[in-house]
């Protein structure tokens, strides 16, 4: 799913412009990486924390995989790859949807409801919250409709928090 805001040329975190060519390339790569454990969802372009930078979930062990590594809550849905079965369980938990999608996928996956990975380009390190094969064109501006992460925009960032019950 490529939304209409998704850049797949702009200026990597290393080694220049990122091309069709690139894109192609670590997608075919990361699409097999991510296949072997079994992902529901593959981010393409991603904002927020994954295995190397968690904020609740303890790191893995051991030597970090330098295509994908494991989502825990990733709030841009820019461009990603849902598999079949990540759609059945997203259908199933949105009765009914009551937030934007990006704040829905990411908690389910932050809940282990939904097996979601990052795909790294090859200039993103465990210092940097935000990275990928594609990049959001225009963040700031670019639609009207209220952005979940709230105060870049103006609108309430408290608005789309999960209430857990007593």
């Amino acid at each position: 799913i490529l939304e209409d805001d998704v850049q797949i040329i702009f200026e990597r975190s290393s080694r220049g412009m990122s091309s069709g060519a690139i894109f192609t390339e670590r997608l075919v790569l990361g699409m097999a990486e991510a296949s072997k454990k079994q992902a529901d969802v593959l981010y393409l372009g991603w904002s927020g924390h994954r295995d190397g930078n968690f904020k609740h979930m303890k790191a893995s062990r051991g030597k970090k995989n330098r295509l994908i590594r494991k989502a825990e809550y990733v709030w841009t849905t820019v461009a990603y790859v849902l598999w079949p079965e990540g759609a059945k369980k997203l259908l199933a938990a949105a009765r009914p949807m009551n937030q934007p999608v990006d704040n829905f996928m990411a908690w389910e996956a932050r809940e282990g409801r939904l097996a979601a990975f990052v795909l790294l380009d090859e200039g993103d390190t465990d210092d940097t919250w935000s990275g990928g094969i594609v990049t959001q064109l225009d963040f700031t501006g670019d639609s009207d409709i209220k952005k979940s992460d709230g105060g870049d925009q103006g609108h309430d960032p408290t608005e789309y928090l999960a209430a857990l019950g007593a």
